[in-house]
C-alpha cells in the first residue's frame, strides 16, 4: 500500500515537472509568421534563468515569487504608417529583488511593462532616429533623485514601437530579458525606506517656543517708561 502510494507520488511530482518545464521553456519563433498569424504566447520562466537581468543583484526568490510572467501577441498594424507592418506585443511582469541604493537594504522591485516591437528585415531598416519608445523618454524625464526611472518598471507602455530585426528563429526569450533590464532602473530606491518614518517619530522634538504677544511687549515698555 505504501510502495503505490509512493509511485504515485513519483508520478505527480513528474508531471509537475514536465509541466513545469513546458511553461518556462521559451523556444526561438518564426518572428514574422507569428505576426502575420496573429498568433498568442505566454508563461513563466525564473527570474535566476536571466542571467544577464540578474547579474548583480542580490540572490532572487525561488517559487512563484521568483518567477518572471510573460506573454507575447503578434499582429499586423492596421493604421497609419504601421498598418501592414508585422508586430509584437511583449509583456513582462515580475519581482526582481534588488539593492536600494538609499538605505542599502533589498527589496522587491514591481516590473509590469508593454513593448510594442515592430519586426524589419535587416539592419538597414532600422531608422536610428526612431527611439525606443518611453524607454528613452524615460531617462531624459530623470530628475536628481531618479524618481522617473524608478517608476519605469510600474505599469509602463511603451507609446511607440521599437524596430527590432525579426527573423525564422526569432530570440523571443532575448527580447523579454531585455524588456525586464530596461524596466528595472539603475538606482533602485524605496519610494519610502523601511524605518525612515520610525525614526523621525522616534527624533526629539524641539520644545515649542511661544513667541510673546507684540501687544504685550508694548504694554511692557510702557511700563518702563
Amino acid at each position: 500500500m505504501a510502495a503505490n502510494a509512493r509511485d504515485e507520488q513519483v508520478v505527480r511530482d513528474a508531471h509537475a515537472r514536465r509541466s513545469c518545464a513546458k511553461g518556462q521553456n521559451i523556444k526561438p519563433i518564426d518572428a514574422f509568421a507569428f505576426a502575420h498569424s496573429g498568433k498568442e504566447a505566454q508563461g513563466t520562466i525564473p527570474l535566476v534563468r536571466l542571467t544577464r537581468a540578474v547579474d548583480g543583484l542580490p540572490e532572487q526568490p525561488a517559487g512563484e515569487a521568483g518567477l518572471v510572467t510573460w506573454s507575447v501577441r503578434g499582429e499586423m498594424g492596421k493604421a497609419g504608417l504601421l498598418q501592414g507592418q508585422p508586430l509584437l506585443h511583449i509583456h513582462v511582469r515580475a519581482n526582481p529583488v534588488v539593492v536600494c541604493q538609499r538605505c542599502n537594504e533589498p527589496f522587491a522591485y514591481p516590473v509590469d511593462s508593454e513593448v510594442l516591437l515592430q519586426l524589419v528585415k535587416s539592419e538597414a531598416d532600422l531608422d536610428d532616429g526612431f527611439a525606443s519608445g518611453g524607454h528613452a523618454a524615460g531617462f531624459d524625464d530623470e530628475d536628481e533623485d531618479g524618481e522617473e526611472a524608478g517608476n519605469a518598471g510600474k505599469g509602463f507602455v511603451s507609446n511607440q514601437p521599437e524596430k527590432v530585426v525579426g527573423s525564422h528563429h526569432f530570440d523571443l526569450l532575448a527580447q523579454i530579458e531585455d524588456e525586464l533590464i530596461l524596466s528595472v532602473p539603475y538606482v533602485p530606491k524605496h519610494d519610502v525606506c523601511p524605518g525612515a518614518q520610525a525614526k523621525d517619530s522616534e527624533a526629539p522634538q524641539e520644545p515649542v517656543v511661544k513667541r510673546p504677544s507684540p501687544f504685550a511687549v508694548l504694554e511692557q515698555l510702557k511700563h518702563k517708561d
